[in-house]
């Protein structure tokens, strides 16, 4: 009787070692399609790591079905492939999760427009519905505004053609009710720091197009390239495609070399707007006229370069990304202590300070603590950028923190890189791990108070280029382009 207790409890355990298998096998089978599906893991290594799962199991599967297994052995067999599987599916967890935001943050081709219906402060307006009698000043630019159209078709809608900011300035002189761009009315804002408490913005429109832009096809793991950051800071704290371009950055990368130049360019570098003619403008404004495109255009105006690739993001981002890796310390670099002008809670102290995300925003932001104001303020970008991905990049936070660098990351940036460039550049990193000589420069200028594109009749504060240092910047890029 005991032995047939036995044999029957032997014969569960087989079962149950055997179903273990074939769902271990399941797992596997899985994890090796979603990593050949990446395509992020170096031929090598993929090789390897296949070749030891592909004879574990199949010693796994040979010993199951062995007629004089020991039963000992076939528990260290099944324990070793329960910890494997959970490896594997955390593993597959992850990566599904990456293809997803990969999948739908690189590559979008869709962009908002955002336009606001701007009131008086002081109006009974509250909502569209206020309004439907009224007479709503609209200014029309550049963009396809037919579906715009549709959407207030039903209004009392006067065009307005002259200048934009004069007509936003009326919202508080002649209680006008205006519907313009938010790209024009962050201007406004960023311009009088007064504006917003005067007006207050009564409804939203938001619509959504196709982008037509041609593929790029440049190898990012063998040809060297131009990337630009431009870093914006909408009211709205959304994407809109016409914004201030408040952070310029040319990035020029040599995959080959490992080396990365960044060049950081005033907000308020005075400039001529690509496609414009007469007064020059601030470089900020160029992202109000006609989004990235034109400040790219610009800018390659400026420098003689062919800009590639673009990473456009919400500059607000930056509180989301620091805090998903529990803050970042930067270093300032003047020996007084100072409160952030945007966020008096935020008191930066001489050498180093740990900053939470709301802090390393004011900090970015930083420019009326310094006697070189927009230009350190570029610096403070710079190293807040550089800061942040030694500590994305490094070991510990990937393994602690992923899910939160991906939630915060989620819906912040646009770019014309594609999920194939990213993996194809994270591939080429794992299969060397070689270190990235990354430096910086600064292009430089004048202060002054002058008339712009934008505000011609009113002058605003801007920065004559010195085109020495603009002079060195090109040479330092082509160096950078060249060295291979």
């Amino acid at each position: 009787m005991k032995n047939k207790e036995t044999k029957k409890e032997s014969k569960i355990f087989n079962i149950i070692s055997l179903v273990l298998f074939v769902i271990s096998i399941t797992v596997v089978v899985t994890f090796g399609y979603i990593l050949l599906k990446f395509n992020a893991i170096p031929t090598s290594y993929l090789v390897l790591l296949l070749l030891i799962l592909g004879v574990f199991y199949l010693t796994y599967g040979l010993f199951n079905f062995a007629w004089n297994k020991k039963k000992i052995a076939l528990i260290i067999f099944d324990v070793i492939a329960v910890i494997f599987m959970a490896i594997q599916i955390f593993a597959l967890v992850k990566l599904n999760d990456t293809l997803d935001f990969l999948k739908r943050n690189f590559g979008n081709n869709k962009y908002t427009l955002i336009y606001n219906v701007v009131a008086n402060k002081n109006s009974n307006y509250n909502n569209i519905n206020d309004v439907k009698d009224e007479e709503i000043f609209y200014y029309k630019d550049l963009d396809d505004d037919s579906k715009l159209q549709e959407q207030i078709k039903d209004l009392k809608i006067n065009n307005f053609n002259d200048n934009v900011f004069d007509l936003l300035n009326s919202v508080v002189t002649d209680n006008k009710i205006v519907l313009v761009s938010s790209g024009f009315y962050d201007t406004m804002a960023d311009n009088d720091e007064t504006y917003e408490e005067k007006v207050k913005v009564i409804a939203t429109y938001e619509i959504i197009f196709e982008k037509d832009e041609e593929d790029v096809n440049v190898d990012v793991t063998n040809t060297p390239f131009i990337l630009f950051i431009n870093g914006i800071d909408t009211r709205s704290g959304k994407l809109p495609a016409r914004s201030l371009s408040d952070v310029n950055i040319i990035a020029a990368v040599n995959p080959v070399k490992r080396k990365l130049l960044m060049v950081a360019i005033p907000r308020d570098y005075y400039v001529q707007l690509h496609g414009t003619t007469g007064l020059k403008d601030k470089l900020t404004h160029s992202g109000t006229y006609g989004g990235v495109k034109e400040t790219i255009a610009t800018i390659e105006d400026l420098f003689d370069i062919k800009i590639d690739y673009y990473m456009r993001m919400n500059f607000n981002a930056v509180v989301n990304l620091v805090d998903a890796v529990n803050g970042i310390t930067i270093i300032s670099d003047v020996n007084y202590p100072f409160s952030c002008h945007t966020n008096k809670s935020c008191i930066i102290k001489p050498g180093y300070n740990n900053l939470d995300g709301n802090c390393a925003l004011a900090f970015s932001r930083e420019r009326k603590a310094y006697q070189t104001g927009d230009r350190h303020r570029g610096e403070n970008q710079e190293q807040v950028i550089s800061v942040l991905l030694n500590k994305i990049t490094s070991s510990s936070t990937l393994i602690n923190d992923y899910s939160n660098i991906l939630k915060a990351l989620e819906g912040t940036f646009e770019t014309n890189l594609t999920s194939d460039d990213i993996t194809s550049l994270v591939k080429m990193q794992i299969s060397d791990m070689k270190k990235w000589d990354i430096t910086s420069y600064n292009v430089n200028g004048e202060g002054d108070m002058t008339y712009t594109y934008s505000y011609p009749n009113q002058k605003l504060w801007v920065m004559h280029p010195d085109y020495k240092t603009v002079e060195t910047a090109k040479a330092k890029i082509n160096q950078v382009l060249k060295d291979s």
